[in-house]
C-alpha cells in the first residue's frame, strides 16, 4: 500500500498544525515541512472544505486545525483524503478484465485494504503527533521526515 502524496502532505500539515496554538501561514509550513507551497494550497484547500482545518486571511490568518480533528482516527482522516484504486479493475467494473465475474484476487485485495485501514482506526491524531517541545518544534518534525 502506497499511499498518494496529497494523503502525506495533509497527514504532515494536519500533525504540524496539532502542535501549534496559533495560525500558520502556508510559507511557514512550506519551510517546515519542506513541501512546496502550490501543493500546500490544495492540500489546505481541501483540509478546509473537510472542517479539518479554518483558514483566515489578512496579516494574522494562516492555518489553524479545528480542535475536534486530533480526535479523528488516521482511517477517518486518510479515507477522505485516498483514492483507493489497488488495482485497475477497482476504478471500473467495464475494464476488459476476464476474470472479473470470478475473481478471487480483487476481494482479497478488498480485504487487505480493509486489514489496513482497520489498523488505522485504532489511533488518532493525537496519538501520532510529537507533543509540543517549547524549546525546538522543528526537531519534532524532523524525526516525522
Amino acid at each position: 500500500m502506497h499511499l498518494t502524496a496529497h494523503t502525506d502532505y495533509s497527514l504532515r500539515v494536519l500533525m504540524y498544525l496539532n502542535q501549534e496554538q496559533k495560525p500558520i501561514t502556508l510559507s511557514e509550513l512550506s519551510e517546515k515541512l519542506a513541501v512546496s507551497r502550490n501543493n500546500l494550497i490544495k492540500v489546505s484547500n481541501q483540509l478546509a472544505k473537510l472542517n479539518l482545518i479554518d483558514t483566515t486571511r489578512g496579516r494574522a490568518g494562516g492555518l489553524l486545525i479545528k480542535e475536534e480533528t486530533g480526535e479523528k482516527t488516521l482511517r477517518d482522516i486518510i479515507y477522505q483524503t485516498e483514492t483507493f484504486n489497488l488495482a485497475e479493475c477497482f476504478s471500473c467494473e467495464k475494464c476488459g478484465c476476464t476474470f472479473l465475474r470470478n475473481c478471487f484476487l480483487r476481494k482479497s485485495l478488498s480485504d487487505a485494504l480493509e486489514a489496513f485501514l482497520s489498523s488505522l482506526a485504532q489511533k488518532t491524531l493525537n496519538d501520532v503527533t510529537p507533543k509540543p517541545n517549547k524549546r525546538n518544534i522543528n526537531n519534532n518534525m524532523k524525526e516525522i521526515l
